[in-house]
């Protein structure tokens, strides 16, 4: 209004769209009634509550007429997807068949309240559901045993990773490098689709192992293998695999989109009718019935706590925490991953706090339902995005509804499904899981001799990976794979990249003050000079406690290095820290420990190219340290303009050219390694 009486023309409106209507909508907004008298602390309060629960921030100012259709089409397609899924994930856990049903029912809606990534479809996972079937295939033979394990282990994955979130510890998942994750991901998937192969081929219940062992050990059985399942099954998997062709169809999209589920239903008909003529005609004596799901409880799940404090369950609970713990870091690292590309195709933002504050709970209330661990799902995200998912209302609410209504009706009609029907699903959705081409572009950079040996060591990390996951299964792989992304960071931080650096040799090698920098560059390259006496490094990475010994043992092995092979001595050393963020001050004594040594070996130490908080520790600890080796005052003055390296270079040649005729032969002993070498005399 100020501006409007001082003649200023109006701000133009904002363009129309979902902001706009997000910002009309904030602008109405009333605020929170709450017992402090302090207005401000109301509104603090409120803000509070809907970052973290943001579905009150969006909720109420839902578009229905731009947003409903999107999301109901997108719950509709993806509550579909997720009901066949979720069978089959149930059959890979080794629990009841109902309980994948049912951990696609109170995940979702609670993710939607708390969770931020509008596509994300939580639910069972191919990946999770291996490494939980292989912590529960422990315990027997008893599927309802090991369903009351599962949910145990469930509600352990959810405490972990709200607890993860509470404490602000999502960081932690960001030391497992990507190589060995995408190792361990690309062996997981082969493992998935290697141990359905057998079920696929309708093999007796007493073969056991995967197809690799029944191969290796066991050929003989597969004379037991099962006719019509196999056809079956390999009819099934070409038609799961090429369904996505028919998108380009109009007319036969549905077919596309529900494919999991018209699948079960054909097969459904076709085992029914298959069996009775199996069973009750003459002439097919020499056929065996297709295994189907067999009885389904009706029905939706009832809530009940999966751990008691009675003594066997304290003991499950202990036995299974290992293995809950890395089942929690593939839950999150997945979902993470998920919901971070989608929402950057989406154009907004996730935040790591609320999705494993969603994703905690989502696993803590599903597992009161008998759920197993659930993730966001890759493939239905991307299945949401192509629906025109608008909110969490589509990819979670809707979806719940639908497989609730699903479970509640159909769960009686699934009796005649055919299990290998199941299995085809897994596979087909292992099938989309490898990474090979992460594999083959880091052994291009294996194979390049222009990238130093850290680069060229990810593709030994992905393929140790790779191989520890195929050998040892997926848990013991993926806990390798920690361990190496560990030990490598670990690595690598001791043992930082230091670089000789060198002139370009057509800037010259007389460089005056003020003129144009001259570009300094590694000194393997062609068109690099080394300055003459002048060592020129650069550390690339942190410099502290852990790796300042590196530095100095570098130096050390140049500077002798020099002297044998030149027969001279270093004017001056310069240590560029343009890559170097942060010094901590045991590194900072020893900076200031070495600028004295070499001081007495008539070589001057500089730090140059500092910047941040590297550069106010030399500013404040170490330039005073540097300046009472220059015993003229006009060099001291000097040094208080330099910064960069030409700029110590310069100061080194005025201290030498007036020094040079005071300087007195001197015999220095330096370690080298684990040997003395007494070195020849400098040159003056």
């Amino acid at each position: 209004r100020a501006l409007a009486r001082a003649g200023a023309p109006p701000a133009p409106p904002p363009p129309p769209g979902r902001a706009q209507g997000a910002m009309e909508a904030k602008s109405l907004e009333k605020p929170f009634m709450g017992y402090s008298s302090d207005g401000k602390h109301r509104r603090g309060v409120w803000a509070s509550v809907k970052a973290v629960m943001p579905i009150l921030d969006w909720l109420p100012y839902y578009p229905v007429r731009e947003s409903l259709l999107p999301d109901v089409s997108g719950g509709l397609t993806l509550g579909a997807v997720l009901m066949g899924q979720s069978l089959a994930h149930a059959d890979l856990c080794k629990v009841n068949l109902i309980n994948g049903p049912y951990s696609c029912i109170m995940p979702p809606i609670v993710y939607s309240m708390f969770g931020t990534c509008l596509h994300a479809s939580v639910g069972t996972g191919g990946l999770v559901s291996l490494l939980t079937g292989e912590q529960l295939a422990q315990y027997g033979d008893d599927i309802d045993f090991r369903t009351h394990v599962g949910s145990i282990m469930t509600l352990e994955v959810g405490l972990f990773i709200f607890l993860m979130g509470v404490c602000k510890l999502a960081f932690l998942v960001r030391f497992l490098s990507r190589p060995a994750l995408s190792g361990f991901i690309t062996a997981s998937a082969y493992l998935i689709m290697l141990s359905q192969v057998v079920p696929m081929l309708g093999l007796p219940a007493w073969v056991k192992g995967g197809i690799v062992s029944v191969v290796r050990d066991h050929v003989g059985y597969l004379w037991y293998l099962n006719h019509a399942t196999t056809v079956l099954s390999v009819l099934c998997l070409a038609f799961l695999m090429n369904a996505k062709r028919l998108k380009k169809v109009k007319a036969l999209k549905f077919v596309s989109d529900f494919k999991e589920l018209l699948l079960m239903a054909a097969t459904c008909v076709f085992a029914k009718y298959f069996n009775a003529q199996v069973a009750g005609s003459e002439g097919y004596e020499w056929l065996q019935p297709i295994k189907v799901i067999g009885p389904m409880p009706s029905g939706l799940p009832g809530f009940s706590m999966p751990l008691t404090l009675s003594r066997d369950d304290l003991r499950l609970a202990k036995e299974v925490l290992p293995g809950a713990i890395m089942v929690a870091l593939v839950v999150f690292i997945s979902s993470f991953a998920a919901a971070k590309k989608f929402s950057m195709k989406g154009g907004y933002q996730v935040k790591a706090f609320n999705e494993l504050v969603g994703l905690g709970l989502a696993n803590v209330v599903g597992a009161a339902n008998g759920a197993v661990p659930t993730q966001v799902g890759l493939s239905r995200c991307g299945i949401a995005y192509q629906c025109g998912v608008q909110s969490q209302l589509g990819s979670g609410i809707l979806v719940a509804a639908v497989v609730a209504a699903c479970t509640a009706a159909l769960s009686g009609y699934l009796y005649h499904v055919p299990k290998c029907v199941l299995n085809c699903i897994i596979v087909n959705g292992a099938s989309h899981l490898p990474e090979l081409d992460e594999g083959a572009k880091l052994w291009t950079l294996f194979r390049d001799p222009r990238f130093n040996w850290k680069s060229r060591m990810e593709f030994t990390v992905w393929f140790g990976a790779f191989c520890c996951s195929m050998y040892f299964g997926a848990f013991i792989g993926m806990a390798v794979a920690v361990v190496v992304s560990l030990g490598l960071i670990l690595y690598q931080v001791v043992n930082p990249e230091i670089t000789e650096l060198g002139y370009r040799a057509a800037d010259g090698d007389n460089h005056a003050r003020g003129e144009r920098a001259r570009k300094w560059m590694n000194l393997k390259h062609h068109q690099s000079r080394r300055e003459d006496r002048i060592l020129v490094c650069r550390l690339e990475g942190p410099l502290f406690y852990a790796n300042v010994d590196s530095l100095q043992e570098y130096l050390d092995d140049m500077e002798v290095q020099f002297q044998e092979e030149t027969g001279d001595a270093y004017k001056g050393i310069i240590l560029s820290a343009a890559a170097i963020p942060f010094i901590d001050t045991t590194a900072t004594s020893t900076l200031q420990e070495m600028i004295k040594s070499y001081s007495e070996r008539r070589i001057l130490f500089f730090i140059a190219n500092t910047f941040g908080q590297a550069g106010r520790f030399v500013s404040d600890k170490i330039e005073e340290s540097m300046e009472k080796e220059l015993t003229n005052q006009s060099d001291r003055d000097y040094l208080k303009s330099c910064s960069t390296v030409d700029d110590f270079v310069e100061l080194i040649r005025r201290h030498h050219s007036g020094k040079c005729q005071a300087l007195q032969k001197v015999s220095v002993m330096m370690r080298s390694g684990s040997q003395y070498k007494k070195l020849p005399e400098p040159e003056p």
